[in-house]
């Protein structure tokens, strides 16, 4: 009876088994060499983990004699192991690249043309070299450049030949061209005109060439075309009338005329053609 009291008073003692999925609170220490010189290699050698065991799943199952746990120390790895890497990894070595700017480039390249140390043209240095000599020498090439750019886009917009427009120094000659009419006025010619005068503009390459070439010094007011008399004949085909001739008196220079075309006062144009027509083409000549 003392005994069975005895065995109650005395707190039992809770016994706890880990489980296997737990982790242990203090781990094992790492050694030095493993922390400093796999991860290492890892970084260098990007193929040093393919050489990796695989270790082997440890048994579920606690030993319950010696001669299990000696069996387990038998099966464990060992490092003669052949599932371990027998070769040791090589080390890929890349070569590095130190980016090189253009400006680097360039000073090389004008230090390997004209090395700073030497001089040039009359014991000139590098610096005064390139200042005075090859700089003006570059900007009077962008300037011949630019200049004969100039002369050839003009030589090739230059006026037209002379013997090429319907002058009147060129005869009785008779010329074929689109007539139009426009709203009269003051001309360039210094005559005010209205819309029933017999009047007539030239084309302004025949007007400023016939100008350019008298001694008035291109005045348009005196230009040897003002004045002038132009016979215009046309076959008044819409109305059925044949053959219609007007002469005209030259008052003004028309813009939007080609060299052979005449723009005719309102009542001229009515006339040759009606004016529903608006553009019609017509032959004439210098009277």
């Amino acid at each position: 009876m003392a005994d069975q009291e005895a065995q109650q008073s005395v707190p039992l003692e809770r016994i706890r088994h880990l489980p296997e999925w737990e982790t242990p609170i203090h781990p094992p220490k790492r050694s030095y060499f493993s922390r400093t010189t796999l991860p290492r290699q890892l970084k260098t050698n990007p193929f040093a983990s393919l050489h990796k065991g695989t270790p082997r799943r440890s048994s579920t199952f606690a030993p319950t004699s010696d001669e299990s746990l000696q069996a387990q120390k038998e099966t464990a790895i060992t490092p003669g192991d052949p599932i371990l890497p027998t070769t040791r990894a090589s080390t890929i070595t890349t070569p590095t690249t130190h980016p090189s700017t253009l400006r680097s480039r360039l000073c090389a390249r004008c230090d390997a043309l004209l090395p700073p140390h030497k001089t040039y043209l009359c014991g000139l240095t590098r610096r005064a070299l390139v200042l005075f000599v090859l700089v003006p020498a570059l900007v009077l090439v962008v300037l011949a450049f630019a200049l004969g750019l100039g002369l050839g886009l003009g030589l090739r917009h230059r006026a037209p030949d002379l013997n090429s427009l319907p002058l009147p120094s060129h005869g009785n000659k008779v010329y074929e061209g689109d007539l139009t009419y426009y709203a009269p006025g003051l001309g360039a010619c210094g005559l005010d005109s209205v819309g029933g005068d017999y009047i007539a503009a030239v084309a302004h390459e025949l007007f400023d060439a016939a100008g350019a070439n008298a001694a008035s010094g291109g005045n348009p007011n005196q230009n040897p075309l003002c004045g002038k008399m132009i016979r215009i004949t046309r076959d008044y085909v819409e109305a059925g009338k044949g053959e219609v001739t007007v002469d005209v008196m030259v008052v003004d220079r028309c813009t939007g005329c080609q060299p052979a075309d005449l723009d005719l006062s309102p009542a001229v144009y009515d006339l040759l053609a009606p004016e529903s027509k608006g553009r019609v083409v017509g032959r004439w000549k210098w009277l």
